[in-house]
């Protein structure tokens, strides 16, 4: 079994999630290893307990993955594995990326500078035709348009992008023979026959469901310098998208919606507490070209000196810098709160929601904002720590 046959195989496992795919190849030097390992070596792993262990061990070698390969080929699907020269460099430096990208279209564009442009399902015109336009005028200054594809705000960046005649890159939260919304499936031809990519992480056969949508923001995020807001209610799932931007070091930039609208309310109050605020497609370019002289020049062996990329906060010019730890007149009670309800070891959210008795949602959104105010962070697998 090769390495980038054995990505596929884990790829299509139950139960076997990207963390753990990295945590096999980082202990025991490669993904076709863990085929090997007895049930008693796959316990040695976080998360896996005995009863998950065996379970892998009775079901991994029935996994169909050379029909998989042949399917997607069958297909003109590429698949990108970690290990492949095309898997694009940014993705590949996220806590949990994606083990194997089902790639329709041109997988090159996938290492392109793109920026992620996303907001609501439930768009007003207003929100339609400044989608429409950012994705147009930045496909048109030579970036790729990121999104998801979704109704709404996803779909008309992508549809500006491909007017522009530039590339544009969608992610399902589905397999690509499960597209979802279906009346898309047209318009996803033409974003490939111009050049742009479809992509998935899911095995043929994988159905949208609750959970796949929020794992998909992961890779818009990742794809991107930074993610642009158009129109997003206080609870939605822009926000996860822009909880994981923040966690990546994406940079987070938002467009101003009408005070009365609730599709705005989301988006407004990222601004509110310190998203970049856009109205032209020049406020963007300004944001992703200062990403791009956060350089730093490092030796490297022998004595040379390398660029190495640095995608750090930005912070504008003349704006003094918040501190880590923001004065309390900063924080409304709430989110005063829920920074108490974290302990000095860091929280997971629901002991936060238990802690501060606040609700699910609210919590969820605070912790947004409060990672925008730079008062804690989110590490990987969900662990929230204050700032010092």
């Amino acid at each position: 079994m090769t390495e980038q046959e054995a990505l596929v195989a884990l790829n299509m496992m139950q139960g076997v999630g990207s963390m753990t795919v990295l945590r096999v190849m980082e202990r025991f030097g490669s993904a076709a290893a863990f085929f090997d390992l007895t049930a008693r070596e796959l316990t040695t792993l976080q998360g896996v307990g005995s009863e998950r262990a065996a379970r892998i061990v009775a079901e991994r070698g029935g996994i169909p993955y050379q029909q998989e390969i042949e399917r997607a080929a069958g297909c003109r699907v590429t698949l990108v594995t970690l290990v492949d020269e095309d898997y694009p460099d940014l993705l590949r430096k996220i806590s949990d990326p994606p083990p194997v990208l089902y790639v329709a279209g041109n997988p090159r564009v996938l290492k392109k500078t793109g920026c992620a442009v996303i907001g609501t399902r439930h768009a007003t015109l207003y929100g339609k035709e400044s989608a429409r336009r950012f994705g147009y005028q930045l496909a048109a200054a030579g970036y790729s348009v990121i999104s998801g594809f979704a109704r709404g705000i996803d779909t008309e960046a992508h549809a500006g992008a491909v007017q522009a005649g530039g590339v544009t890159v969608a992610v399902l939260g589905s397999a690509l023979d499960r597209m979802y919304p279906q009346e898309n499936k047209q318009f996803a031809r033409e974003i490939v026959e111009k050049g742009g990519a479809i992509i998935t992480e899911y095995p043929f056969g994988r159905e949208a469901d609750r959970q796949t949508f929020p794992q998909r923001n992961r890779i818009v995020s990742g794809l991107s310098r930074g993610v642009l807001v158009i129109e997003s209610p206080l609870k939605s799932g822009t926000l996860i998208t822009v909880a994981q931007a923040l966690e990546q070091g994406r940079t987070v930039m938002a467009v101003p919606g009408r005070i009365d609208s609730t599709a705005s309310m989301g988006s407004n109050r990222l601004i509110r507490e310190g998203a970049r605020l856009v109205s032209s497609v020049d406020d963007v370019l300004e944001e992703l070209q200062d990403l791009f002289a956060d350089v730093r020049m490092r030796p490297r062996g022998g004595g040379s000196l390398q660029v190495e990329e640095q995608v750090l906060p930005h912070v504008q010019p003349g704006k003094p810098q918040m501190d880590s730890q923001a004065p309390e007149t900063l924080l409304t009670g709430d989110e005063r709160k829920v920074l108490v309800s974290i302990s000095d070891e860091g929280s997971y959210a629901d002991t936060i929601v238990r802690e501060s008795g606040l609700e699910p949602g609210k919590v969820n959104s605070i912790l947004v904002s409060l990672q925008i105010k730079r008062v804690i962070k989110v590490y990987p697998g969900g662990l929230f720590k204050r700032l010092k």
